[in-house]
């Protein structure tokens, strides 16, 4: 697993925002988040897209029920 030097600080931000709310149970909301750490969709859609290679044992993410789900370990 990498460390979290290959992951920058907005890649942090983002990890911490879905370890701190149960995206599994209600589906994510990528403009919500966005909006929230006042970053684009696109910035988040990065980070997102970062932190699934560097930290792939800690966060799952699938589709259930039409949505969009985010889990951390």
């Amino acid at each position: 697993m990498a460390s979290d030097e290959s992951l920058d600080e907005i890649d942090l931000r983002v990890f911490e925002y879905i370890k701190r709310y149960d995206f599994e149970e209600y589906p994510w909301d990528t403009a919500a988040a966005a909006e929230k750490l006042e970053l684009s969709v696109t910035r988040v859609y990065q980070a997102l897209h970062k932190i699934q290679k560097y930290k792939r044992h800690e966060l799952f993410v699938y589709f259930k029920d039409g949505g969009l789900r985010i889990q951390t370990e």
